[in-house]
């Protein structure tokens, strides 16, 4: 049986073959894929038309390409593609349009904003262009929007510390990590040199510096640093799609020059025997370098999104589709970005915001909604004094009033006795989101921008379900379930 009679790809074809010349344009078929919210460059759109096209003679330097049949059908063999053609993609169109319309008005109403300053302890962060002002999302399928300059790169700063707790998770599991960093707020800011350990010289959550720097510690203890930094950026390759972390060397060095607070911390931590390696200098000095060439990592907002977008989805990467972290991991790293992922600031983002969210002094903001399996970076480097970049934080409440996201905020909603109804038959499941109007006294309160009605939905075609499979968990060594 032919393919297009199993999975009824015939009738997408015909759809899409608008000139009816029973051939499927590159550029149409790409552009369907795009307002489904999948990217031209993704790399499993990128590998299906390369080995599909491959089957037939090359065409000329400029000429448009085409996809007869035979070829559609077996670039729809790929399972992202399959779903999305289908519009059975994690977010359907109509709601991926609306949430990019939606972050589109906010970007722009913020633009003018010029409230907070950049970091001033390092040059490298003190001469960034405080006007940057860039804006990704990634969902757990992979389906991404970016406005801004999403291109300019940043070092990542403390927005590591989440990365460097899930490969210790996995790595030693959570109980043997606790029994060196706890779990609490610090009640101070993200250096302090008193409120960072408690009496037993145990850091007291792993987003604060002293608690990275021994959760780092835990990472391939032992090894060679070059073979730590090698499976360090082997799980950034796989979360961001095979694009490879830069580094930033000027920030890394200004950072070693200015360590003076980290190093005593990390001193104290290895005199209470809490520091992974050893408790003599050389020890501490290892540590701290290697948590400072982490934070120099550099990345722009599109790879962060598509980080965040891992924590989104269980830990497994939305481009490569690998099992990168457990789930077990995942979401106990997710519990902490929500309860102290912010600084000093992140009791007043948990009421306003009430979602996971790390930020790094770089002026990058990465927020994760897990009911959406969606992440989204922002990057904006004027501070608050705090740490947070204010234009990110605006952001965040905005996205979060906007489309009433905030996981407490609808508790009781229409549930009363009341309201109760018999059940008849099978109930669908409510919308993961509602999109306030403007007249919302919880959208107002936060300062909501207006924005367009949602596009309808696009026809979904008949696909058979076994036009999705194939794209289960490939195991990493890092990150196989405990």
């Amino acid at each position: 049986m032919a393919a297009g009679e199993m999975f009824g790809l015939d009738e997408v074809f015909r759809s899409l073959d608008t000139d009816r010349t029973n051939v499927v344009w590159k550029w149409k078929l790409l552009e369907e894929l795009k307002e489904s919210g999948l990217a031209n460059d993704d790399p499993r759109v990128v590998r299906a038309l390369e080995e599909a096209l491959g089957t037939r003679p090359g065409f000329e330097p400029g000429q448009p390409e085409w996809l007869e049949w035979d070829q559609f059908a077996r670039v729809a063999q790929e399972p992202v593609i399959a779903k999305a053609l289908q519009g059975r993609l994690v977010m359907p169109h109509s709601q991926f349009t609306d949430i990019t319309q939606g972050i589109t008005e906010i970007y722009h109403d913020l633009l003018d904003n010029r409230d907070g300053q950049v970091a001033q302890y390092i040059p490298s962060l003190a001469s960034a262009d405080p006007d940057k002002f860039a804006i990704s999302i990634c969902t757990a399928d992979g389906q991404v929007f970016n406005i801004g300059d999403t291109d300019v790169p940043f070092s990542i700063q403390s927005t590591s510390k989440v990365f460097n707790l899930l490969m210790a998770y996995d790595e030693l599991g959570p109980e043997e990590v606790h029994k060196r960093v706890g779990t609490e707020q610090s009640g101070g800011p993200f250096n302090d040199p008193v409120l960072s350990l408690d009496e037993d010289g145990v850091p007291r959550n792993p987003m604060i510096n002293a608690g990275a720097i021994g959760t780092l510690a835990m990472v391939r203890s032992g090894e060679r640093e070059s073979a730590r930094a090698r499976a360090l950026l082997e799980i950034w390759d796989a979360m961001t799609g095979r694009q490879r972390a830069g580094s930033d060397l000027e920030t890394f060095l200004a950072e070693m020059e200015t360590a003076e607070g980290n190093r005593k911390l990390t001193g104290r931590i290895a005199a209470k025997d809490k520091l992974m390696g050893g408790s003599g200098e050389v020890a501490v000095e290892d540590a701290l370098r290697f948590y400072t060439t982490v934070c120099a990592l550099e990345l722009d907002s599109k790879r962060l999104a598509a980080a965040g977008a891992t924590l989104a989805n269980g830990g497994v990467a939305p481009f490569t589709e690998e099992r990168v972290f457990s789930a077990d991991a995942t979401a106990r790293a997710l519990s902490l970005m929500a309860h102290c992922g912010m600084y000093d600031g992140s009791g007043k983002f948990a009421i306003e915001v009430g979602l996971p969210g790390k930020s790094g002094v770089s002026g990058n903001i990465m927020l994760v909604i897990p009911q959406l399996r969606m992440a989204m970076a922002v990057h904006s480097p004027r501070l608050d004094p705090a740490g947070n970049s204010v234009r990110g934080l605006e952001v965040c409440r905005r996205l979060v009033n906007q489309f009433n996201l905030h996981p407490y905020r609808q508790l009781g909603v229409e549930r009363g006795r009341e309201t109760a109804v018999a059940w008849s038959g099978p109930q669908s499941a409510p919308a993961p989101y509602q999109r306030l109007q403007p007249s919302n006294p919880a959208y107002l309160a936060f300062g909501g921008v207006s924005s367009a009605a949602p596009t309808d939905p696009r026809k979904a075609f008949a696909l058979d379900q076994a036009a999705t499979t194939g794209s289960g968990d490939k195991q990493r060594g890092m990150g196989t379930e405990k």
